[in-house]
Order: structure tokens, then sequence, then C-alpha cells
């Protein structure tokens, strides 16, 4: 049960990362973006320094789950590769310790965004059987 979670989650993540870059997405990567400004407490000149350059490892993140989906080991460490890479672009923007913590963060709202996602479902198969038990609703 544990890795079908897990596997389901992953999949997750790379549906997300996907998403994320469609119109309707764009609106969802902005969302995470300020979502990550207001849990780091960005400044306003911090903010609009950084909104880019976390931008640009969001596109890069994408890129990475589709070139590397076959192989997670292989993705796995390219993910750590590419944060790693990414938290140095941030430090001289928000600092060492908040340079940390964007990834955090993001996990953080990414594991909302599925919960919210898994409701949704939820609600949507509750509402169809009770319409089938319920024809005359």
């Amino acid at each position: 049960m544990k890795k079908l979670l897990l596997i389901l989650s992953f999949f997750t993540v790379i549906h997300f990362s996907s998403y994320a870059q469609d119109n309707d997405g764009g609106r969802l990567q902005d969302k995470m973006t300020e979502y990550i400004q207001q849990k780091l407490g960005l400044s306003k000149t911090e903010a609009e320094k950084f909104s880019p350059v976390f931008l640009d490892y969001f596109r890069d993140l994408r890129k990475t789950n589709q070139d590397y989906k076959g192989d997670r080991l292989v993705l796995q460490q390219k993910i750590v590769e590419l944060r790693l890479r990414y938290r140095d672009q941030f430090k001289p923007i928000i600092g060492d310790k908040r340079s940390n913590d964007v990834f955090t963060y993001e996990r953080d709202f990414i594991k909302g965004v599925k919960e919210l996602q898994q409701d949704r479902l939820q609600n949507r198969l509750e509402g169809r059987a009770n319409k089938r038990n319920n024809p005359g609703l």
C-alpha cells in the first residue's frame, strides 16, 4: 500500500509539473510562487528578484521530470543537482536559511494541491454515487 501511494505521489508531482506549464496551470504556478514568497516573508525587492529565478527553477524542474521520468533513481539525482544549483542562486537574493526553505515550502504547496485534488475527486465520486442511488434528485 505504501509503495502504491509513493508511486501515485510521484506521478502526481510529475503531472503537477506538467500541468503548471499549461494555460490554466500558469495560474497554479503563480499561486505557488506567491505562496512561497509569503511563507519566506520576502520584501517587495526580494520578491522581484526571487520570482524570475524561481520560475526558471520551476521550468528546469519540469524539463528534468520529463527527461528522466523513465529512470526514477536518475531523476531523483538530477532533481537534487538542480536544487543545489538553484539554492546557490537563491542565496544572494534571500539568504542561506531561506534558500533552503524554498524547497520545503514547494513540497508543502504540492502536498496541499494533491490533497485538494483528492478531496475534489472524492466529492465528485460521492456525487456520482448519490446520483445513482437517488436518480430522482
